[in-house]
């Protein structure tokens, strides 16, 4: 048996009964330096009320693949530990195919950075977070800050912020 798949007039429908909306944001960057942890807690929460949505999800997500969207305690020494962790996991200094340009030749660039440590790292960390709406607020916790977790270098980054809900 087949399952029903709803057609795109079906799903409009819905959506217009449930006062269900969506609402995307770009929030752009220019960070210093690698790792580097930028809160974003402010600009995300910020945008949540500008759109009034008062039940359902907030996703935020990184358009890099060496640039992550993590949430952790902002605390200095505890920002310290968790670099020296990415540290450990992927050394910058270790030797990567990706960073062997005598014998890579796929998605190269005029100035290519060596940068396989980066993508090491955003392998623990991931592109998006996903956090509950509700009454009007990110549902994070006390100690719970949203960072873009710069792991390259310095550079342009864009963050979509995304509210869906009612």
């Amino acid at each position: 048996m087949q399952a029903h798949r709803p057609k795109e007039r079906d799903i409009q429908a819905v959506r217009k009964a449930s006062g269900m909306k969506s609402y995307v944001k770009t929030l752009k960057f220019l960070t210093k330096e690698a790792p580097q942890f930028i809160d974003i807690t402010r600009q995300v929460k910020d945008f949540l009320a500008e759109t009034g949505v008062q039940d359902g999800l907030l996703v935020v997500y990184s358009r890099h693949t060496t640039a992550a969207v993590v949430i952790n305690e902002n605390e200095p020494l505890l920002l310290e530990d968790m670099k020296q962790r990415l540290e450990a996991f992927a050394p910058r200094k270790d030797y990567y195919k990706h960073n062997d340009f005598s014998i890579r030749t796929v998605n190269m660039t005029a100035n290519e950075p060596s940068n396989g440590h980066a993508h090491c790292q955003h392998l623990l960390l991931g592109a998006s977070q996903t956090i509950p709406v509700m009454a009007g607020e990110a549902c994070v916790g006390q100690w719970q800050s949203v960072f873009l977790l710069e792991l390259d270098s310095p550079r342009n980054r864009e963050v979509i912020v995304q509210v869906v809900g009612e």
